[in-house]
């Protein structure tokens, strides 16, 4: 009993730590969005050189996109004409670190833990997209020049109407889940594992790292989610060059990501990519533990708390979260179900969609489809991962699943 009371509070500890921050850059980045639409991105990422890897690199890091909501922008970028390089870096940069993680970050691990990541993974994303540019051959994508119409181009005004329903769904419902998983893991770590468990590695710190290495690239973890869980791991002895290593590969890597690098740029940029990253990760962690011993950044890192925030706006910022949560689970869970149920009766064509993972996912596919001409009345269900629509020209039925894949997505 004791042990379930102390889990509990270490999660409402961690719960009650990031909520303000995680509002606070949810408005941020959509603002973000509504300033830096995706075909801004688009016109500078076409040629196979650094100008354009630094571009996707800058572009990729405040833009709030999960690590499986950035697979379709990055797979819409390539087929729109970026070069290897520049898709590569942009999958890395743009899940690693946006404006919510920093805060998250910077919240439970302090400024120096917080700028060294943005700093790594702006390095790493240079390295990968490089190295993929220079080994991993040319540009060969099918479609150059990157064309602007006005049916392509968001105007300002959509996207600041859309600005609350981003907040919602695209930033919020993209990492709810491994957000709220993260948390827990967090809590169980803090409250079950020892102090000092993790110390018996500080004797052999390429160890750690290795051991971090391996457990971030399967993993499937968002930026923002995979921060409480690096804190408490800092807390029971790891290295904080472990757990860079831990943020860095985590939300880079996972199952989806790779098998898209794999599919849409191809086996060797893929190993290009993957050995980028693990060679990367591991030479930044072990500079920042050498830079931290050395100059004893240690205190400021374990458990950094963060004076200037007082206790009422953290507590109004948790419950500002939990209602928001609770309103997305409910209109996901229940109010979701019922226009299921709903459009079942309507005779609605559907068509099976792999690779959904989260609500930013859905939006992708949304847009994807309502994009053509004559369909209408579009519905995206991520758990029985099908999207169903009204069409006024059945013979585009081809054109939407090319919509569909064109947008990151494969048929199932």
């Amino acid at each position: 009993m004791n042990v379930l009371i102390d889990t509990l509070k270490e999660i409402l500890f961690f719960y009650n730590e990031i909520s303000v921050y995680l509002l606070f850059g949810f408005i941020v980045a959509g603002l973000l969005h509504i300033l830096f639409p995706e075909s801004i991105v688009r016109r500078h990422l076409g040629k196979d050189s650094f100008g354009s890897v630094l571009k996707s690199t800058l572009f990729g890091i405040p833009l709030p996109l999960c690590s499986c909501g950035v697979v379709p922008v990055a797979t819409s970028l390539r087929n729109n004409g970026a070069s290897k390089g520049a898709t590569v870096s942009f999958l890395i940069s743009t899940p690693e670190v946006g404006v919510d993680s920093f805060l998250v970050t910077y919240s439970l691990l302090g400024w120096v833990f917080g700028l060294f990541r943005i700093a790594a993974s702006l390095l790493t994303a240079l390295v990968a997209g490089i190295a993929v540019n220079i080994l991993a051959g040319k540009n060969s994508s099918g479609s150059r020049g990157f064309p602007m119409n006005n049916s392509n181009s968001e105007k300002a005004m959509d996207r600041l109407k859309a600005f609350f329903p981003y907040l919602e769904y695209e930033l919020l419902g993209s990492i709810a889940n491994t957000l709220v998983v993260g948390i827990i893991i967090a809590g169980i770590i803090s409250a079950v594992i020892p102090e000092g468990f993790f110390e018996r590695f500080l004797d052999y710190p390429l160890l750690s790292l290795m051991a971090m290495l391996v457990v971030g690239i399967p993993m499937y973890v968002c930026a923002a989610a995979s921060t409480p869980i690096a804190a408490s791991l800092i807390m029971k002895g790891i290295s904080p060059g472990a757990a860079l290593v831990f943020l860095l590969t985590g939300p880079a890597t996972n199952a989806v990501t790779i098998s898209t690098v794999v599919r849409t740029l191809g086996k060797k940029t893929a190993v290009v990519y993957l050995s980028a990253i693990g060679i990367v990760s591991l030479a930044l962690g072990y500079f920042l533990n050498v830079v931290t011993a050395r100059y004893g950044f240690q205190k400021i890192i374990v458990m950094h708390q963060n004076e200037m925030i007082p206790g009422w706006l953290k507590i109004a910022g948790t419950a500002m979260l939990t209602i928001m949560l609770g309103w997305y689970y409910f209109k996901t869970k229940i109010v979701t179900k019922a226009e299921r149920n709903t459009s079942a009766l309507n005779n609605k064509m559907r068509i099976n969609v792999d690779g959904m993972t989260c609500m930013s996912c859905a939006g992708s596919v949304k847009k994807a489809v309502g994009g053509v001409d004559g369909t209408s009345d579009v519905f995206v269900d991520i758990g029985g991962r099908f999207v169903e629509f009204e069409t006024s020209n059945p013979s585009s039925l081809e054109k939407i699943k090319s919509a569909i894949v064109s947008a990151g997505f494969s048929l199932a």
